[in-house]
C-alpha cells in the first residue's frame, strides 16, 4: 500500500512540476505577422510641433531565447515577456540607430504592451524616448490595433 502512495505522490509532484511556471500563455497565439489596422502615434520633441501619424505597417513576432517573444519588426529586436494574453517589454533595453542624417540616436522604451484581444486581434500601447546626438530627447507615444495575418 505504501508503494502506491509513494508512486501517487511522485506522479503528483511530476505533474505539478510540469505545470510549474506555466502562466497559461500560448506563444503561438502571438508568433507571426500582424498588420496595423488603426494606429495613432505622436512624436514630441521640446520646442517643436508634434508629429503624428501611423506606426509601421507590419509587426512580426518570433519566439525568443532570452525572453518569451522578440519583436522582429525592426533591427532593435526588443525582448518581451508574456503573461496570460499580454506581452510586456523587458526593462532597460535600448537601441541605437541612424537618425537619417548619418548621426546616431538611441531609443529607450519606457513601456510597451501588446495585448491579445482574440486569436486574430490585438492592441498595442507604446511609449519610448529617443535621444539624439545633440542631447534632445523626444517621446513617442502610440496606441494601435492590429490583425494577425499569418502564423509564420
Amino acid at each position: 500500500m505504501s508503494g502506491r502512495v509513494m508512486i501517487s505522490a511522485l506522479v503528483g509532484l511530476a505533474l505539478a512540476a510540469i505545470g510549474c511556471g506555466d502562466d497559461g500563455s500560448d506563444l503561438t497565439e502571438f508568433v507571426g505577422t500582424w498588420k496595423y489596422d488603426v494606429s495613432m502615434a505622436r512624436f514630441s520633441c521640446p520646442g517643436q510641433t508634434d508629429q503624428t501619424g501611423p506606426l509601421a505597417s507590419m509587426k512580426h513576432w518570433g519566439e525568443g531565447v532570452k525572453s518569451n517573444l522578440v519583436d522582429l519588426s525592426t533591427d532593435c529586436n526588443y525582448r518581451f515577456d508574456v503573461k496570460n494574453k499580454q506581452a510586456t517589454i523587458q526593462k532597460d533595453q535600448t537601441c541605437m540607430f541612424d537618425d537619417g542624417s548619418g548621426a546616431q540616436a538611441v531609443e529607450a522604451p519606457n513601456s510597451w504592451v501588446f495585448t491579445l484581444n482574440s486569436a486574430i486581434r490585438a492592441e498595442e500601447k507604446v511609449e519610448t524616448v529617443t535621444t539624439f546626438i545633440d542631447g534632445v530627447a523626444c517621446t513617442l507615444t502610440a496606441t494601435s490595433t492590429l490583425d494577425k495575418i499569418s502564423k509564420d
